[in-house]
């Protein structure tokens, strides 16, 4: 009996060692976890598809005049005239402002004159040369120094002639500069001069002396992220709301895209036609533009659970004969539970759905 006792307690003091002992050493333990939570752990596999991934995006956009332009004086004077007013309408060719530069007329009117008497010196010149080139056909009766002396003069009259000609052009030019037209048909959106106010060149005005746009077709303009970017093209239909008229959807068509990116905001420039004949969208007021992505091209769609992210990287786990290899990947848009990559990954490459950091690159997956 007491034989039985002693042995009884012989095994239970060996178990109560060998559990103290194993439980003294922290690696074994934390071994033997990660090993119980793997076989316990069930990943599921799925495959990278072709899938396009695309979404609904709202960007922000503003109307613009189709042409706008900012009316400097080209000459020196005063204004004499003002014949429009801010919100007034021209027509392309139509006066708008005349100004009055006595200067001008002096300068053009001795422009005129010297143009005159150049030309009368052309003239004598070439009379000169004409009558001693006849008579050189009389033997010695003309020395060659005179009859080249005479051309010589009739040339330089001729340059003379020409040059008086050209400043008489340029100061006619400047005179018709005083008649302010409009370059195209639209709107005074601002005027800042008022008769017998003294303007001068662009340079030397801080404010324009009118500012003109064209309102019946403005530029919708907006910027689009490099995600996205290339997804569109050049005619794609897009849907746009305005703020100030809440309710209503309009429709559009992308006219022109500026072709780089921005390098500060990584986005392309896009512009979209907008008729308005009726003027009920100004410049300046903002839209919010719809645009229905398409996904980009090349792109892989996986599951969004099946990219792990880390401070340090951003990453899918593919299955390669039967364990985990890490594949490095760039996320592109997003749409519910799938989202775009980029990376060394192919098109039904094997990849674990489910992915976790604690699944660790080479393990076996069952």
């Amino acid at each position: 009996m007491k034989t039985i006792i002693y042995g009884c307690l012989a095994t239970l003091v060996l178990s109560g060692t060998l559990v103290w002992y194993l439980s003294s050493k922290p690696d074994y333990t934390a071994k033997v976890r990660v090993e119980k939570a793997i076989k316990k752990q069930k990943y599921q596999i799925g495959k990278a598809s072709t899938e396009k991934v695309g979404q609904v995006v709202r960007l922000p956009g503003e109307f613009k005049a189709f042409q706008e332009v900012y009316i400097y004086p080209k000459a020196d004077g005063f204004v004499e005239q003002v014949l429009v007013d801010r919100g007034s309408f021209v027509r392309k060719g139509q006066v708008v402002m005349i100004l009055d530069s006595p200067e001008s007329e002096e300068r053009l009117a001795a422009a005129r004159s010297n143009t005159l008497k150049a030309n009368a010196m052309l003239t004598a010149s070439k009379e000169h040369y004409r009558r001693l080139k006849a008579s050189n056909k009389v033997p010695g009766s003309v020395s060659a120094l005179d009859l080249e002396t005479a051309n010589a003069r009739m040339m330089a009259d001729s340059a003379s002639m020409l040059g008086e000609e050209a400043n008489f052009r340029a100061l006619t030019k400047i005179k018709s500069y005083l008649t302010v037209r409009a370059p195209f048909d639209g709107v005074i959106t601002e005027r800042n001069v008022h008769p017998g106010a003294l303007v001068g060149s662009g340079a030397k005005m801080e404010r324009p002396m009118m500012v003109l746009q064209q309102q019946n077709r403005l530029r919708l303009v907006l910027d689009i992220p490099e995600t996205y970017s290339m997804s569109l093209n050049q005619g794609n239909a897009v849907a746009f709301t305005v703020g100030a008229m809440p309710g209503q959807l309009f429709q559009g068509k992308i006219s022109r895209r500026s072709g780089n990116m921005n390098e500060q905001f990584r986005s392309e420039t896009v512009e979209i036609d907008v008729q308005n004949v009726s003027g009920k969208f100004k410049p300046g007021m903002f839209a919010e533009i719809i645009l229905d992505a398409k996904g980009t091209p090349g792109a892989l769609a996986v599951p969004v659970s099946s990219v792990v992210a880390s401070t340090e990287r951003q990453y899918v786990i593919r299955v390669q004969d039967g364990r985990a290899q890490y594949v490095d990947v760039r996320r592109g848009q997003q749409s519910g539970e799938m989202t775009e990559v980029f990376g060394n990954l192919k098109a039904n490459d094997q990849i674990v759905i489910n992915a976790r950091e604690d699944l660790k690159e080479g393990m076996k997956i069952q």
